[in-house]
């Protein structure tokens, strides 16, 4: 069975498909550098890289499948992106196209980001653990301030 690369419902042929495609990304990160060289590091989820490739269609219609992804970038909607046994949502974020000679020869130029990766589960952010220690904490403080804390006082009064 032959990889089949698709952007969008557009089939890619075999002439068409470019030789290499990469995929992966990086580790969203904030670093916090501490006096004397400490660090708190936060770590934020996948970033999924931008998907790049380049190409050439060839044929009676290259001219057509040019100006058709080049209308899915104008759109900017999430389409689908199937390459390598993989799936991505996708928004084209750019799309250039040069005629070479009209009609069978087009060079093009595609960027994808990624909207989403399925292969990554959900991503949906979860309450980290510096929120639910503030929101302890507030609890605490609204509780001591109402007066249901607990008391450390030896039962004397101040004045002013």
């Amino acid at each position: 069975m032959a990889d089949v690369l698709t952007l969008g419902g557009i089939a890619f042929d075999d002439f068409s498909t470019p030789s290499g495609m990469g995929a992966g990304g990086s580790q969203a990160m904030v670093v916090h550098k501490l006096p004397g060289g400490a660090r708190v590091i936060d770590t934020l989820g996948p970033d999924e890289a931008p998907i790049n490739w380049s190409g050439t269609f060839f044929g009676n219609n290259a001219l057509a499948t040019a100006l058709a992804l080049d209308a899915l970038r104008a759109a900017g909607n999430v389409v689908a992106l199937t390459f390598a046994g993989q799936y991505r949502s996708v928004i084209i974020d750019k799309f250039s196209y040069t005629i070479r000679r009209l009609p069978v020869w087009v060079e093009y130029s595609v960027s994808c980001t990624v909207y989403q990766n399925p292969a990554l589960g959900n991503l949906t952010p979860s309450t980290s653990s510096v929120d639910s220690l503030v929101s302890s904490d507030l609890g605490t403080a609204s509780g001591a301030a109402s007066g249901s804390g607990t008391s450390s006082s030896s039962g004397g009064t101040i004045s002013t």
